[in-house]
């Protein structure tokens, strides 16, 4: 508002007249990417994804909003699809906490990708965070892989910018010959980062090199259980399913002489992104940890399915426990919710 005066009392008078546009070319040159995106993204309608076997957003909950974009949006350059600043009634009442609980919310994609998406999410009194102090087969909601081009490159600009890293880039080969490399990285609010790059098999990502997230990793205690419910409920496919064990994988992972490893992967065998992969750890104590992943907690609390008509999903849940929120109107656009 006071940037035109401003001008004017400069004699400025053409300039005067576009502020707006002044603003827009101040931000691109002087302000970080997340900035530049806010005043954009700030009204946007949510497009829901066409594809209802892949999430839509997982829900990270941070305690600082600042800092989780300066890494999502400017470090891996991921696009604000909208930002809504202010409670949210709907989604607080779905997640169990009061009315002007949540005070401040980001959705973010990956540039070209309609899947797997991040919502970010602040409470007004932010809770300890899920993974505090977790094993790594305990059960709890594990890491968030991010998919990248030239894997050594981003370590090595993440580590030069002060990140840190639990181990160097390592190589995996899978039972199928496909060769992986990975690296894992801790993050705001004790999440854990998967950084996987795939010879031979690049996945899509952004002009930084990130590509956020093709899948997210869940500890199960019952693997067959767990895909059995995803593939009635929402109809996802078990895109893989391998079992790990030997003594290799009980160094590399630390797991007791005997235990195995099942892994399973559900989504969409078409969309790298927006999976989810279930792991389950044989022979190895876990602590149910799941009680913590809840609002207003920190971490990772859950995934959001946009499916097209959601009473046949009503239907086929029958008594598994799942709560009908009729239509609500929050940062997903008016729709019917259920959790």
């Amino acid at each position: 508002v006071a940037l035109p005066q401003l001008l004017r009392e400069r004699g400025m008078e053409r300039l005067a007249e576009q502020p707006r546009q002044i603003l827009a070319h101040l931000a691109e040159a002087w302000l970080p990417a997340s900035a530049q995106q806010l005043a954009q993204a700030a009204n946007l309608p949510v497009t829901m994804s066409v594809h209802p076997l892949t999430f839509a957003w997982v829900v990270i909950s941070v305690a600082d909003m600042d800092q989780a974009l300066g890494l999502w949006v400017d470090r891996f350059g991921m696009e604000i699809v909208t930002r809504r600043d202010g409670r949210d009634a709907a989604l607080a009442k779905a997640w169990g906490v009061g009315a002007d609980d949540i005070i401040d919310q980001a959705l973010l994609r990956t540039p070209g990708q309609r899947e797997g998406g991040v919502h970010l999410v602040r409470f007004r009194l932010p809770g300890p965070a899920v993974r505090e102090g977790a094993a790594s087969t305990d059960l709890v909601p594990k890491s968030v892989d991010i998919a990248v081009r030239d894997i050594q490159a981003r370590y090595d600009e993440l580590a030069a910018a002060g990140y840190k890293f639990r181990s160097p880039v390592g190589k995996l080969v899978t039972d199928t010959g496909l060769v992986v490399h990975e690296v894992h990285m801790p993050a705001h609010d004790a999440l854990n980062l998967v950084f996987v790059e795939q010879e031979g098999h690049p996945e899509p990502t952004s002009s930084k090199g990130y590509g956020v997230a093709p899948q997210i990793v869940v500890i199960s205690p019952d693997n067959l259980r767990e895909s059995s419910f995803l593939q009635s409920l929402l109809g996802v496919e078990q895109i893989s399913h391998n079992r790990f064990g030997g003594p290799s994988i009980e160094k590399t992972i630390g797991l007791p002489a005997g235990a195995k490893l099942d892994i399973r992967i559900m989504g969409d065998s078409k969309i790298d992104y927006g999976r989810i992969e279930i792991v389950q750890y044989e022979g190895a104590a876990s602590r149910d940890l799941y009680p913590r992943a809840k609002a207003p907690a920190r971490g990772m609390l859950s995934v959001t399915y946009f499916v097209p008509e959601l009473g046949s999903v009503l239907a086929r849940a029958g008594t598994l426990g799942v709560t009908d929120l009729g239509i609500v109107d929050g940062v997903y656009g008016p729709g019917r919710l259920a959790t």
